[in-house]
């Protein structure tokens, strides 16, 4: 039979539980690497394959013996298992650890979209600037309206401001001050070329006089 004392006391061992239970179930969430994280991978007893690696922006790794390596969506754990898995071809048995040792710049990216051959989150450099970005990633493409860029960028009153940019211009004209300089979480966007019959439809069969349709069509054409 419990006794008075012994009830109070699994009541507070209860509540003691009930209060940890958040905060055990928020230590087993796992961390998902991500590019720019920097790992250092080690095989036991085998030192020549050590290495300290870069995410690359596209989420790979370059690794000994095995080569590239996705990391996209993995945490260090499930990484430990993938290059186990590939390393067991060259090396009886390898035990491996990968440890996440800077997350840091992750916080200093740039978000390239739209008309690029590799739209995604990439680090900046000190002072990268929207034709540096567009370069990291792949280039524009040739729908790509480049008199019609635009950078996004978040503000004190979480309003994001919107910078425009005639990349053409820096481009034709080689004026590099012209080039906006990037800021952590700046979204930049190269969007698509509106086609001549995007054009017609909107101005000739959206009811607007066809004269009138006709100049406001080649301004329009001649703005991307």
């Amino acid at each position: 039979m419990f006794t008075k004392s012994s009830l109070i006391i699994l009541l507070v061992s209860a509540l003691l539980l009930a209060s940890t239970a958040p905060f055990f179930a928020e230590e087993k969430m796992s961390y998902t690497i991500g590019p720019a994280d920097v790992l250092e991978i080690s095989v036991w007893q085998h030192p020549e394959l050590d290495r300290t690696v870069t995410v690359r922006p596209d989420g790979k790794i370059s690794f000994s013996l095995i080569g590239d390596v996705d990391t996209t969506g993995l945490t260090p754990a499930e990484l430990d298992e993938v290059v186990t898995q590939r390393l067991s071809q060259y090396v009886q048995n390898p035990e491996v650890t990968v440890i996440v040792t800077d997350i840091k710049s992750r916080h200093r990216q740039i978000v390239v979209l739209g008309q690029v051959a590799r739209p995604g989150a990439y680090p900046m450099g000190e002072s990268s600037t929207v034709l540096e970005a567009i370069a990291e990633a792949g280039g524009y493409t040739e729908r790509a309206a480049l008199r019609s860029v635009t950078i996004s960028r978040k503000s004190e009153a979480n309003n994001p401001k919107v910078i425009k940019l005639n990349l053409k211009e820096v481009i034709v004209k080689g004026d590099r001050s012209k080039d906006v300089i990037l800021e952590p979480g700046d979204v930049v966007y190269l969007p698509e070329k509106k086609s001549v019959w995007d054009i017609f439809d909107r101005y000739f069969i959206g009811g607007i006089l066809p004269v009138v349709g006709l100049i406001v069509m080649i301004d329009t054409i001649g703005r991307y």
